[in-house]
């Protein structure tokens, strides 16, 4: 009885002979292994999920309690390494245009005043686009420590419920546990995509396409 054309025995024998006729010519090895590797020890340290030691200026004209706050909060976080303080809008812009701050805050004059009053306290928070995004992970967490400041000291409010967070199989947050794995099988698939194109370009080079088929 013929053999089915899809069948196992003839696939898998396609797959040995495809495998062999990669590892033999060494043109094909180099585009099918040198590629992801480079991409992956690249994109591992390039794509960045987290933002750490970064810079960021603040212009106070309030100087009261809610300013007082949020500016020890911003002291105490461990993704800031410094904070900058200038006495004008045009330090804080500067020091953006300059690229030596990530993000820029000015705090108007009437902010403790609006948050003890339960309107709200607004500030201006500026962000380098050029690093977009770092940037974007940045307003999350200033934006973060901003509404828990106006959270605590608005009229009412009780004292927060401490909340002890342990992170299990990644105690220290590194992106890179995750990033790779994903990473490594979209190389992955792409290497195969590649495979199959050198596949079917050395069959029509060498005038064996046709018995594929």
């Amino acid at each position: 009885m013929p053999a089915s054309p899809l069948s196992f025995t003839r696939l898998r024998a396609q797959f040995i002979k495809e495998v062999l006729s990669v590892l033999r010519d060494p043109r094909s090895r180099m585009v099918v292994f040198v590629p992801p590797i480079l991409q992956l020890l690249v994109f591992a340290f390039a794509a960045t999920l987290e933002v750490r030691n970064v810079d960021i200026a603040v212009h106070d004209q309030d100087a009261g309690r809610g300013s007082h706050e949020l500016l020890q909060r911003l002291d105490s976080a461990g993704f800031i390494s410094h904070v900058r303080h200038v006495d004008s809008q045009r330090q804080l812009h500067g020091l953006i245009d300059r690229g030596e701050v990530i993000a820029a805050i000015a705090i108007p004059a009437d902010f403790s005043r609006r948050i003890a009053a339960g309107e709200g306290g607004h500030a201006q928070l500026l962000v380098d686009g050029r690093r977009s995004n770092s940037g974007q992970i940045t307003v999350a967490y200033l934006s973060s420590i901003a509404a828990e400041v106006g959270a605590e000291l608005g009229p009412g409010a009780q004292a927060p419920v401490p909340v002890l967070v342990r992170h299990w199989f990644n105690p220290n947050l590194v992106y890179r546990w995750f990033i790779v794995p994903g990473l490594t099988g979209i190389l992955a698939l792409f290497s195969s995509l590649l495979v199959t194109s050198l596949s079917i370009a050395r069959e029509r080079e060498l005038g064996t396409f046709d018995q594929l088929l």
